[in-house]
């Protein structure tokens, strides 16, 4: 992977540009008749959970390709993608507290399914990010991280909602909000991507090293 750790030297300009590009659309992108400039974030925080399930799928394909051939080379790649997609999913739940709380009024609506879903995934993603860093066994690892991978697909797809609104932005009559978000959402799965390059390369280089 030595083509890895030279590209480092691109990575690093490409992860500014796709962050400076994600802040143009969400500048750009149009307010909404109720929410007004708030709904910007939602635009965030819609993309944010979409490109961290993206991530948990990925990690938890990454994890069986381990299991199944256990390659060195594959369980560097699921720890890029586990800690990308924790990253992702750490800024996606403080998006959520701020939206909860411009548009509901709280941080935390500890009564509605999704939040309580969003909770729970986090606490299982950081015990297998911590059990990833103290012991070291890259089979426990990749086992946590396909079951996480599953239970996180499962448990949003399936909690139940109270005030949350199913899907605000695919409801819309706007073509232009959901052409935006489109956009928003497409440069938030290339900064998680690049992201784990990034990470990937940093293993690589590391490896490399005399």
């Amino acid at each position: 992977m030595g083509f890895l750790a030279k590209g480092r030297r691109w990575l690093a300009p490409a992860l500014a540009g796709l962050i400076a590009l994600e802040g143009v659309l969400l500048w750009l992108s149009p307010a909404e008749q109720k929410l007004g400039q708030v709904v910007k974030l939602v635009y965030l925080h819609g993309a944010l959970i979409r490109a961290g399930l993206a991530g948990f799928v990925v990690a938890a394909a990454l994890s069986l390709a381990y299991l199944i051939a256990r390659r060195a080379g594959l369980y560097l790649w699921l720890l890029a993608a586990q800690r990308a997609t924790l990253l992702t999913w750490v800024v996606y739940v403080l998006s959520s507290m701020a939206v909860t709380y411009l548009t509901w009024g709280v941080a935390i609506a500890w009564g509605e399914p999704r939040v309580m879903t969003t909770i729970r995934i986090s606490v299982a993603a950081l015990l297998i990010f911590l059990v990833t860093e103290l012991l070291k066994q890259p089979l426990l690892t990749a086992a946590g991280t396909f079951l996480l991978g599953a239970v996180a697909l499962w448990a949003t797809q399936s909690a139940g909602v109270i005030r949350h609104p199913i899907d605000p932005i695919g409801g819309s009559s706007s073509a232009t909000i959901k052409l935006f978000y489109a956009g928003i959402v497409g440069v938030m799965l290339l900064l998680v991507a690049t992201v784990t390059l990034l990470l990937r390369a940093a293993a690589a280089g590391r490896r490399s090293s005399p």
